[in-house]
């Protein structure tokens, strides 16, 4: 039964056709391919870029990486706190305790300071939001220090590893606004991770919007809109008020499947250990984060089950090669870049927005079939904007029996494609855009 419906998914049925004449069907994923997969990579760190990215050139991988853009040199947005004077705040605070209506006004103007300072009194600004005797206690001691305090943009320094649990980025300055502009050039995708990594959970929704919205401002001077697609919200995967500011705000939030593809697609995130074959929606996005000690076998582990369920396998890589986050051991990755190359003849491997555009331009696509003759016209058109979602469909239009291959045509496009067979008759596959005019499908010569 679930093996049924697998492949009934795999499918779009959204053609109109003549009784008993041609079909076409939008497949799953593009040229049949069976899955998906997405490699991101989070936070910018140097070995991102000098080990692994070279890995995946080697192999004709694609990926999306989530930088971190004050610590890019010539960014113009730097962190700052956004709101009232940070004096009056702390004057305020003698008189009126912390709680749910103040506290994460508060929270943001201790992880400002705590930006500036770097001491013990403000490090101590890792109390949580709703430990309100906690931030009042960082509070007192500030009036108590005597110091003035007022709002700057200040340079941004990488997190030390005693402060947050993970090592400082190596020689960040060696990330320039020319390479990201070259990792692009070569297929890749340069993604929003806000301003300066802050933990958006902690920030009120003023500070919150600063971060992500900086850095989308500092990402279309210095990349253009391509790169504007997709965000990943430091720390918020788990925190639904941020979710709330920023779900509608992005074309594509990798922390939440978002509202308007909840229809049809479930999300199984980081941490999440439900089994993809769980799912009934025709899409899953099943993120599965690497650390240190993940083995190889496990992550070969999860290509396989996308492999089987048809699933979205996201893949969020932090550290590499001793920098960052949980790093995984260089021949980790080189394994595993290996298995996922071999793996592509099955496996669609694109950046994170390109995966997105596809399901959704699917999900969307109107699809008509008509005999023209001798020829079979297929029109493929959906409701998004064709400047934005640019992703071609894979179209699977049926073929009479006699056919051995087909000639493709779409404008000024032309390819010979052959007939492929299966029990219920012959098919072609075949690209198509979207919204680009009538694909004719002949008889090849």
């Amino acid at each position: 039964m679930r093996h049924a419906r697998f492949l009934r998914c795999m499918l779009a049925v959204v053609s109109v056709s003549a009784q008993e004449g041609p079909k076409t069907e939008i497949t799953k994923w593009p040229d049949g391919k069976l899955a998906a997969a997405a490699i991101t990579y989070d936070d910018s760190t140097i070995n991102q870029f000098r080990v692994a990215l070279p890995l995946m050139n080697e192999r004709g991988l694609v990926g999306t990486f989530f930088v971190i853009t004050a610590q890019i040199p010539g960014s113009k947005n730097m962190p700052t706190f956004v709101g009232r004077p940070i004096m009056d705040i702390l004057k305020e605070s003698a008189t009126v305790p912390t709680s749910a209506a103040n506290v994460y006004e508060r929270t943001s103007v201790l992880r400002y300071l705590g930006e500036i300072q770097r001491n013990e009194i403000v490090l101590a600004t890792r109390v949580q939001p709703n430990n309100f005797a906690g931030v009042d206690a960082v509070l007192a001691k500030l009036r108590e220090s005597g110091q003035t305090y007022a709002v700057d943009a200040i340079p941004y320094t990488p997190v030390r590893s005693e402060e947050a649990g993970r090592p400082a980025a190596a020689d960040p300055g060696g990330l320039s606004w020319d390479e990201m502009r070259k990792v692009a050039s070569q297929g890749h995708e340069i993604a929003n991770h806000a301003v300066s990594h802050a933990r958006l959970p902690s920030l009120d929704e003023a500070n919150i919007l600063y971060e992500v919205d900086k850095a989308k401002e500092e990402l279309s001077r210095e990349m253009g809109a391509k790169h504007l697609f997709s965000i990943e919200a430091p720390y918020g995967i788990d925190d639904e008020r941020v979710r709330k500011v920023l779900i509608n705000r992005f074309p594509l939030t990798r922390n939440w499947v978002s509202d308007t593809d909840a229809e049809f697609m479930d999300g199984i995130m980081r941490g999440d250990k439900r089994d993809p074959a769980t799912s009934t929606k025709p899409y899953l996005e099943w993120e599965r984060g690497p650390v240190t000690a993940t083995t190889v076998d496990e992550m070969k582990g999860w290509v396989d089950r996308s492999l089987k369920t048809g699933a979205w396998l996201v893949l969020v890589i932090h550290g590499v090669d001793g920098v960052g986050y949980q790093p995984l051991p260089t021949q980790n990755v080189k394994d595993y870049f290996d298995y996922l190359k071999a793996s592509s003849d099955r496996l669609w491997i694109a950046t994170y927005q390109d995966g997105a555009k596809y399901i959704r331009e699917r999900m969307k696509a109107v699809v008509k079939t008509t005999q023209a003759g001798e020829a079979i016209e297929v029109t493929v058109t959906h409701p998004l904007d064709p400047k934005v979602y640019d992703v071609p469909l894979t179209a699977r239009t049926t073929v009479p029996a006699q056919w051995t291959a087909a000639q493709v045509m779409q404008g000024k496009d032309s390819k010979k494609v052959p007939v492929q067979k299966e029990a219920g008759g012959s098919y072609v596959l075949y690209r198509v855009t979207p919204n680009a005019g009538v694909v004719r499908v002949t008889k090849a010569q």
